[in-house]
């Protein structure tokens, strides 16, 4: 007798070993969506709505859990930082990051994370956000190149110059806040790249 549809294990697969899975990868996704977002709260709300997905896909699609997961967390990042950028667009006064609280007992995203220096956030701020992205893979996961086109739905060769880019944009914004602390006065440059590249990316 074939089994009912009720008996039939459901497609996104048994909801405990979904989230075994999820809660493995959780910290990583969570230093993607801090790094892309320079904001605990916004990276929470992004690692939440990628459980949500998670918890939803048809595993015979999603086959690679990790694949899928760092793919999902990083495009819905690349959307929510190209939305903040247009919010802060009006805001008086300079954005700066939100520290990371890394304490432990308080079951968030951020507890274990490896934090990522304040003055590196504020930088990554001026790269576009396909450079960001490939940035933050690259240096903070160490992700191998053919995953990073991947994820950013290019080829490798775009990959490894999205992330050189950033090295050499990031290298520059250095020497710059170097001689402006020495002068002594406001950056001259205003360092703002031409695009932010979210237009390219749809959500997983």
């Amino acid at each position: 007798m074939q089994p009912s549809v009720s008996d039939r294990e459901s497609p996104t697969g048994p909801p405990g070993r979904t989230e075994d899975v999820f809660a493995r990868q959780g910290p990583r996704l969570f230093r993607i969506a801090y790094g892309m977002l320079g904001s605990a709260t916004q990276a929470e709300d992004v690692v939440r709505d990628v459980r949500l997905r998670w918890q939803a896909a048809d595993r015979a699609v999603a086959t690679d859990p990790q694949a899928y997961l760092t793919t999902a967390t990083t495009r819905l990042s690349i959307h929510a930082a190209h939305a903040a950028r247009m919010r802060r667009a009006s805001y008086i006064g300079p954005w700066l990051p939100e520290p990371l609280d890394t304490g432990d007992g308080s079951g968030g995203g951020a507890a274990g994370t490896e934090p990522v220096e304040f003055d590196l956030l504020l930088m990554l701020e001026q790269l576009d956000l396909a450079e960001r992205a490939a940035f933050v893979l690259r240096e903070t996961l160490s992700s191998p190149y053919p995953e990073i086109a991947a994820v950013l739905g290019v080829d490798e060769a775009q990959a490894r110059h999205l992330v050189h880019r950033a090295r050499r944009h990031l290298a520059t914004d250095y020497a710059t806040d170097r001689v402006t602390d020495r002068q002594g006065g406001e950056d001259p440059t205003g360092r703002t790249r031409g695009g932010d590249g979210a237009e390219d990316y749809e959500a997983a």
